[in-house]
């Protein structure tokens, strides 16, 4: 046993409450410990008298599961830890994980005390081998450590164990992957698997469409519970499922990669109760599969759990029913964007002081405002304030121009159009904004604005009598021009913050 030196009184106690329990230990425990098949059960009597008798308790803790006898022995401790840890004696599995895997005995006793289940793993039979086995397949002792600590089951099954390691190496796994496997690996892959069902799913995983690449980085080690599912009864019901709507193959190997669990989820309990939530609030086939595509993790909720905070913001705005199923089949961004559409509804409410039923009426006639940031409303307010001189009881009447880009259409049109000189090609004897501002500032009084917004590339330019390349060039050079300030700004604003805090030392 290492000798445990520290000046940390709680240290102290700790170790000194751990340290001799074998010693002094009842004869009936110690034999317990040094047999595999140990029942771990005492009764309270039996806790008691080995406590009168002068038994370690940190001894008594390491092979008592029940809650109630813990307790007892806990409070046995509460003034003598430091006392009963220097007199802890280690049973033989700790000694040997000690001496086999160099871990220090300290950290061993308190997995020990913490884990009865460990004195019930033969050493001789179980533990050694297992151990040595993985040690063997390059696994390093402080990863077997983890496996230890995190998933002491797979070491009661030795023989299973090397199977595995064999059939793990003959895929060219490196041992990082190996002990990642055998970490997330479920118990009835060593009790109810073989290689041989486990061939059968990597052969239907790769006619699906997954990389071999990906098989074991992206899949597999992420999820090994996928090789116990049947290709027949269990995978394909999933992948009939999906197809049926309308998504390809490649496209579910893809979902299996970003989420494996995909491939364990249940039809009749996960898939079905989420594409029926999704159809009832109004998305197609089609959008469900892209939602299904965007977050597939959705299937480890509740499909209310998912998607009911998103669905109830836009309630609260007295968009309901037929209404609600045109913005869901109008845009589903929202139902996946990080935020939304809380953070919107907050900035149209709160900060451009619109009421619920304006802000109701512009997400229904414009859907798309509900997954734009925040940040990016309000430079595109500001923008149509500054350069169209609209006023917010405009934006209210208009909702596209909220949800149109400022950076890809609204922006890049308005510039064209003056640097153009083609302003006379939007006049119209009704103009969009109507405002006294716009009437008494003049710029875009008598512009029919929609066109800024309205159709195509190539239709904006048809209108104008221009070249359609020619203002595809002027608006990519735009963008560059706004992603380059955009960029400025957002560095400018974060050297404003340094500044605040006093640790800028630029100009």
């Amino acid at each position: 046993m290492h000798s445990l030196h520290c000046h940390c009184p709680r240290v102290q106690q700790t170790v000194a409450g751990q340290s001799n329990c074998i010693s002094r230990c009842p004869a009936w425990i110690v034999n317990q410990a040094q047999r595999s098949k140990l029942a771990c059960r005492t009764s309270m009597l039996d806790v008691q008298q080995a406590l009168q008798s002068g038994s370690n308790p940190l001894e008594l803790l390491r092979v008592t599961r029940d809650p109630q006898q813990r307790a007892r022995l806990m409070t046995a401790l509460d003034t003598q830890m430091s006392h009963y840890s220097e007199l802890y004696q280690p049973s033989t599995v700790e000694q040997f994980l000690s001496k086999e895997l160099g871990m220090w005995s300290y950290n061993v006793m308190l997995f020990a005390v913490a884990n009865p289940a460990l004195q019930t793993i033969d050493v001789d039979t179980q533990m050694k081998p297992a151990i040595r086995s993985l040690k063997a397949a390059n696994v390093e002792p402080q990863e077997i450590w983890f496996l230890v600590t995190k998933h002491l089951e797979i070491f009661r099954h030795p023989i299973s164990l090397q199977r595995w390691l064999d059939f793990l190496s003959a895929q060219a796994l490196q041992s990082r992957d190996i002990a990642t496997f055998l970490l997330r690996a479920p118990a009835a892959l060593f009790t109810d698997c073989t290689q041989a069902q486990a061939l059968q799913v990597l052969g239907y995983l790769k006619a699906l469409g997954v990389k071999q690449e990906y098989m074991f980085s992206r899949v597999l080690c992420s999820c090994p519970g996928v090789l116990t599912q049947d290709p027949e009864t269990k995978l394909q019901p999933i992948v009939s499922f999906l197809t049926a709507l309308g998504l390809e193959h490649q496209a579910i190997a893809l979902m299996a990669c970003v989420y494996p669990e995909l491939l364990l989820c249940s039809v009749q309990d996960q898939l079905q109760p989420l594409v029926s939530y999704l159809q009832n609030i109004g998305c197609s086939n089609l959008q469900v599969a892209r939602l299904l595509q965007e977050v597939p993790q959705a299937l480890s909720k509740k499909p209310a759990e998912a998607f009911g905070c998103r669905i109830a913001a836009v309630k609260q705005l007295g968009v309901q029913d037929d209404p609600l199923r045109g913005v869901v089949q109008s845009s589903t961004a929202w139902l996946t964007t990080k935020g939304a559409p809380q953070e919107q509804i907050e900035y149209l409410m709160n900060e451009l002081k619109f009421s619920a039923g304006q802000v109701g009426y512009l997400v229904t006639s414009c859907p798309a405002i509900l997954s734009e940031k925040p940040l990016e409303l309000k430079r595109k307010v500001d923008f149509l304030h500054q350069q169209l001189n609209m006023e917010l009881a405009d934006l209210a009447k208009h909702p596209t121009y909220l949800g149109a880009s400022l950076m890809q259409v609204i922006g890049p049109r308005h510039a064209f159009v003056l640097s153009k000189g083609l302003e006379a090609k939007l006049l119209t004897s009704g103009a969009a904004c109507t405002s006294s501002s716009v009437r008494a500032h003049g710029g875009a009084f008598g512009w029919d604005l929609t066109a800024l917004v309205a159709g195509e590339d190539v239709d904006f330019a048809d209108s104008l009598g221009a070249s359609v390349n020619e203002y595809e060039g002027f608006r990519t050079a735009f963008e560059e021009e706004y992603t380059t300030k955009l960029s400025k700004d957002a560095a400018k604003e974060f050297q404003d913050e340094l500044r605040k805090l006093g640790i800028y030392e630029g100009q």
